[in-house]
């Protein structure tokens, strides 16, 4: 038997189990592209608290900041002892996307994936704006797609951090209205990704931005069941965002 591989911790929905959550495919997508060996476990929303309490990991500090303000999340790395020189170290774990980035870009540095570029950084300024007007419209979709022990769980704390009633989004009309709402934010992302001619945001370079892009896309596409066509919605704005989805299909083949 080998040495024990990288644990990750994903968001858990009704069988087969798949990513589709924004930040675990951040974390997926790295591990991914840099081609580490990991196996997934999925956990349900209500016993993330519970699960990662019992591993005595901290809380996130900066909950409160947050649109869910929740101490508890994933993604979640366990990264086993043999990955560090110290022979006294323990299993180590991570919470938090960026964080579990910067990690395996110290552990695993080829190949290089660089992080907290100015891209990056007006990327993840847009993505809260983005998710405030087409949130409501895509929490009807999700509740169709989680396994009933997340479902009341989720519709419990989504409701309260948008101040909305589930039901009253679940029509195409709601969600056309999101999609024409969100558009002048979309038009946004793609100067970003184009300013330096694409496919990547850097140019020719792949970095941390255009995962944190595509997860944006592949979150929202999965994100909303019966109403398909996230993707094309982004292409429709911009052609670069088709351009950067496949020059990255090769690392969104593993979600599971």
């Amino acid at each position: 038997m080998g040495p024990e591989e990288i644990t990750f911790y994903d968001l858990a929905r009704a069988p087969p189990s798949k990513c589709w959550s924004f930040n675990p495919w951040k974390t997926r997508l790295v591990l991914n592209y840099k081609q580490i060996p990991y196996t997934t476990t999925f956990l349900e929303m209500p016993s993330i608290a519970t699960h990662h309490a019992s591993l005595s990991i901290p809380a996130n500090s900066n909950s409160s900041s947050t649109l869910l303000a929740t101490p508890y999340t994933v993604p979640l790395l366990k990264l086993p002892a043999h990955h560090y020189s110290n022979r006294t170290a323990s299993d180590k774990f991570i919470m938090d996307s960026a964080a579990i980035a910067r990690e395996l870009e110290t552990l695993f540095p080829e190949p290089a994936l660089r992080q907290d570029t100015p891209a990056q950084q007006r990327i993840e300024a847009l993505w809260p704006q983005i998710m405030r007007i087409i949130g409501p419209a895509i929490l009807p979709g999700i509740t169709k797609m989680l396994s009933p022990l997340s479902v009341e769980y989720f519709i419990s704390t989504r409701e309260a951090a948008f101040g909305v009633n589930i039901s009253d989004y679940d029509s195409p009309q709601a969600v056309e209205k999101a999609w024409e709402d969100v558009k002048p934010l979309l038009v946004e992302l793609g100067e970003v990704l184009n300013a330096k001619g694409g496919p990547f945001v850097e140019g020719m370079e792949v970095t941390y931005a255009d995962f944190v892009l595509v997860s944006i896309m592949v979150f929202l596409e999965r994100a909303s069941s019966g109403y398909e066509g996230a993707v094309e919605r982004f292409v429709d704005v911009d052609g670069g965002f088709g351009r950067l989805w496949e020059a990255c299909t090769g690392w969104m083949e593993r979600d599971d």
